[in-house]
């Protein structure tokens, strides 16, 4: 993931943390849990464990009627699946 997506990733999860307090919404902080560390410090081989919480992630946003970051996370997902598909074919 290229560092402009980290910055926006970073933001949409302060954004999401604001919206969402992980002390009312448990799936929240799992969520914040596993992503903050990628992004702190990302991994290629974390990629997938990241995809799954932001999926979880999108999910609890749209919940909660927070469409917002709901959008943001999904364009993310979707970038994190296009990398990968790329990394996939070249190791082909």
């Amino acid at each position: 993931m290229d560092r402009f997506s980290l910055e926006v990733l970073e933001r949409t999860i302060e954004l999401a943390v604001e919206s969402m307090p992980p002390e009312d919404h448990p799936r929240v902080a799992a969520c914040v849990g596993a992503l903050l560390p990628y992004v702190k410090s990302p991994k290629a081989d974390e990629e997938e464990t990241v995809q799954t919480a932001l999926i979880e992630l999108v999910q609890v946003s749209r919940l909660n009627g927070q469409f917002l970051i709901a959008a943001r996370l999904t364009h993310i997902v979707n970038q994190l699946s296009i990398s990968r598909g790329a990394l996939d074919a070249r190791a082909s």
